[in-house]
């Protein structure tokens, strides 16, 4: 055994004439590079599931310095899925994470799946040991929550990057970390109560003394004047206005 010099060759040598195979151990952080993909005295001869080559026979007095073997740093990617408490598309500071989620990692070439995994710790996930390559993410909605809007602002680390509950393509190079990709979600609200007769005018809804009033028509509108909804009072004069956007 041996350990390849500060320039990563190595040299096993005085080997007795016979079949030998080599095995590199890849270090932390690494994958191999694909195998026997050219010329040789160039490609990469490890085996990328066991580091080990294929078996060689050397004849007396052989010099045979063609196996070697290529390694490529992991990269990582993940981020956060939020609650958008005011819907506006951007992780505010308060903003607390929804734990639970479940995330999936897609090759964007080829569309497999690449590993998949639930959000916790505050709504905080990563994948981590991935190949070079471009990669898109997938995020589940949770039960009661709407996604936000994506890609707003100018800020990619705050934004959420998830359209439909898919991400764009991401590409990452050897050793990347990218901790930028994020999914907001928030819960729908809902405005309303009750129009009463208020017969001595007092404007206190007395206990058995005041009707509802019933065909009352109620507007729900932005503080710029725009409607976002009508209704009219039911026959004992409440009023509901549901499923609404944070705002």
């Amino acid at each position: 055994t041996t350990t390849t010099d500060a320039t990563g060759y190595y040299l096993f040598s005085d080997l007795v004439p016979g079949d030998y195979k080599v095995e590199f151990v890849k270090p932390a952080g690494y994958a191999f590079s694909s195998q026997d993909q050219g010329a040789d005295g160039s490609d990469s001869d490890a085996d990328t599931a066991t580091g080990l080559t294929v078996v060689t026979t050397l004849e007396s007095g052989e010099n045979d310095l063609s196996w070697d073997a290529g390694l490529v740093k992991l990269a990582s990617l993940g981020d956060k899925v939020f609650e958008d408490k005011d819907a506006d598309g951007v992780q505010d500071a308060g903003e607390a994470g929804i734990d639970g989620v479940k995330v999936k990692l897609y090759n964007c070439v080829t569309n497999e799946l690449v590993a998949e995994t639930t959000t916790a710790g505050g709504g905080l996930y990563n994948f981590e040991g991935l190949k070079p390559g471009t990669y898109h993410v997938v995020f589940e909605t949770p039960n009661g929550y709407v996604q936000t809007t994506a890609n707003v602002g100018g800020d990619d680390a705050a934004d959420s990057d998830a359209v439909g509950g898919v991400t764009g393509c991401y590409t990452l190079n050897a050793g990347d970390n990218n901790t930028t990709v994020d999914a907001g979600f928030y819960k729908l609200a809902s405005l309303g109560d009750y129009v009463w007769a208020d017969n001595n005018n007092n404007g206190q809804q007395d206990d058995g003394a005041n009707a509802g009033v019933a065909g009352v028509t109620v507007n729900l509108l932005r503080p710029d004047g725009t409607q976002v909804a009508t209704t009219t009072t039911d026959a004992t004069g409440y009023y509901l206005f549901s499923d609404l956007v944070p705002g």
